[in-house]
């Protein structure tokens, strides 16, 4: 399975981990409906006997999990992005583009865990809603920390944070849809324009 966006290419150090990662890469794909326990066992090389042991309440806490751990690679790549450009304009069009190059190299069936999950469980999984959320959130507080350093004011920097969140969330949807990563590269390049 090639890289989805943002979540690492190297080996899981843990059994907790490859199930872990291995399921926030199906649902990349597939979404939480759409993988199924033997699978995420299977791919991910790890002991069945022990998915029971890290995940004693199943599918929905092993998905949470994975969620969070996407979640956590992709703050993990913007931040490197923040910080080698010294800007978040420059850094969220950046961002696009490497998410619209991962998106390409993934024939488009590679998308965003996140909103795959919360599109599909917000309305009826408590525990995935809010892994989502902490997702959403974790990365706008990130956006909107250096918008701040960048000189923003506090609500500004807030709102504009939210709205790129949004906005390439919205652009890796319609990429997977379209299948071109067009629309990744012009909201790349809208977003690094309005938040300078």
């Amino acid at each position: 399975m090639t890289k989805t966006a943002a979540l690492p290419a190297r080996k899981p150090a843990t059994t907790r981990e490859r199930f872990v990662s291995m399921t926030a890469r199906l649902m990349s794909r597939r979404g939480y409906a759409g993988v199924g326990l033997n699978e995420i066992v299977e791919k991910s090389g790890a002991p069945k006997g022990s998915l029971y042991h890290f995940f004693p309440r199943g599918k929905e806490q092993l998905a949470a999990a994975a969620v969070d751990w996407a979640a956590e690679c992709f703050l993990a790549t913007l931040g490197e992005a923040i910080a080698k450009s010294g800007s978040a304009a420059a850094a969220v069009g950046a961002l696009a583009a490497q998410i619209a190059v991962w998106m390409e190299q993934s024939g488009y069936k590679d998308g965003s865990p996140l909103t795959i999950v919360a599109v599909e469980t917000g309305a009826f999984s408590e525990p995935l809603r809010l892994a989502c959320q902490r997702g959403y959130q974790a990365w706008a507080d990130a956006l909107a920390d250096q918008l701040r350093r960048d000189g923003k004011p506090a609500r500004e920097a807030s709102d504009l944070a939210l709205w790129a969140v949004a906005s390439l969330e919205g652009a890796i949807v319609l990429a997977r849809t379209q299948h071109s990563a067009e629309p990744l590269r012009r909201i790349g390049k809208l977003l690094q324009r309005a938040l300078k």
